[in-house]
């Protein structure tokens, strides 16, 4: 059994019709007045590429061209050819779609577990300048576009910072006093441990204990380097989108709202919901004066709270754990 083929010299564009002869251990091309005979081993037989002609490379550049199919597949057989192992998985059907659930299920675990636990030990290297850089920038856009100065007067801000002491006895914090009629009753911590209380959240608070339980739980965001963990999460999601589509310059521009758009996760949440905890036990505050506000900062929000209200995916999906969950957590908490 012999194949038609298309044989090309490597010195010329001249098409030479030949036929491919079933030689044991050899290939061997019959032309017109002329052959050729090459050990098989020395012979380069490309892999299968849908439904173009298999190529043969021969040493000196030449290469011969012939249909694939059925006949192909003897001749391979009959010249003692063996397909390669990774040419036969690309023709398995079954190979390729577990190959796609493995690179899938890979991508999957890379960013809910790989990509945190890489940012967790990165957000401690980088150096503090960068960090006052980024709370700069961020800050700058915050107060251009969403926040304005404090309403609140001198001594009650006095106030509320030196009861912020209590939590930040070493100083590792700086409080900030902004008015967002715009963002409502909140407080945010920037990733070089300034923390910006606005004073929608002084309003609703019934007591101090309740704002210190705020802060504590932002003193965790910033003990923890939350801000920056998030930053560098979104940042590498942000490359991974820039390098799909080819274009950088949104990443580039856009770091100071990655900061401010970056929700916490549902595990750094619990983090600093814990610490905060913590904190305010040593003060003899009861941590359910953070649920208390948390329960008030949601209806504000217009966010269910109620144990009657069912989980739905978009609660799992979402970046924040339930608030009820956390609330729930808080009020377990021992005095």
């Amino acid at each position: 059994m012999s194949l038609p083929g298309n044989y090309y010299d490597g010195r010329s564009a001249q098409l030479h019709r030949v036929r491919l002869l079933p030689v044991r251990g050899e290939v061997w091309i019959q032309g017109e007045g002329w052959e050729r005979r090459e050990p098989l081993e020395q012979v380069q037989i490309g892999e299968r590429l849908g439904g173009a002609p298999r190529v043969l490379r021969f040493a000196d550049g030449a290469t011969c061209e012939t249909a694939d199919g059925p006949a192909f597949a003897e001749w391979l057989e009959a010249i003692g050819h063996s397909e390669s192992v990774v040419d036969l998985a690309q023709r398995s059907w079954m190979l390729a779609i577990a190959s796609m659930v493995v690179v899938v299920l890979a991508g999957f675990a890379g960013y809910r577990w790989g990509l945190p636990w890489a940012a967790e030990r990165l957000a401690y290297r980088v150096p503090d300048a960068v960090t006052v850089l980024l709370s700069d920038q961020t800050l700058e856009l915050l107060d251009d576009h969403l926040l304005k100065p404090s309403t609140l007067d001198a001594p009650r801000r006095q106030g509320l910072a030196a009861q912020f002491g209590r939590l930040d006895a070493d100083h590792r914090a700086e409080l900030l006093f902004r008015s967002g009629p715009d963002v409502g009753p909140n407080a945010m911590a920037l990733p070089d441990g300034r923390i910006v209380l606005l004073d929608d959240l002084v309003a609703i608070a019934k007591n101090d204990e309740e704002i210190l339980a705020v802060l504590a739980h932002e003193l965790g965001h910033v003990d923890r380097r939350h801000g920056l963990r998030m930053m560098i999460q979104s940042s590498v999601v942000g490359a991974f989108v820039a390098w799909w589509i080819g274009d950088f310059s949104p990443l580039i521009a856009g770091a100071p709202a990655a900061i401010l758009q970056a929700r916490h996760s549902r595990d750094l949440e619990s983090q600093a919901d814990a610490d905060a905890a913590r904190q305010l036990q040593a003060l003899g505050i009861p941590p359910s004066r953070l649920a208390d506000m948390l329960e008030r900062i949601a209806a504000e929000h217009g966010e269910r709270t109620s144990d009657d209200d069912k989980n739905t995916l978009m609660d799992y999906l979402g970046s924040h754990p339930a608030t009820r969950d956390r609330i729930r957590t808080l009020r377990g908490t021992p005095r």
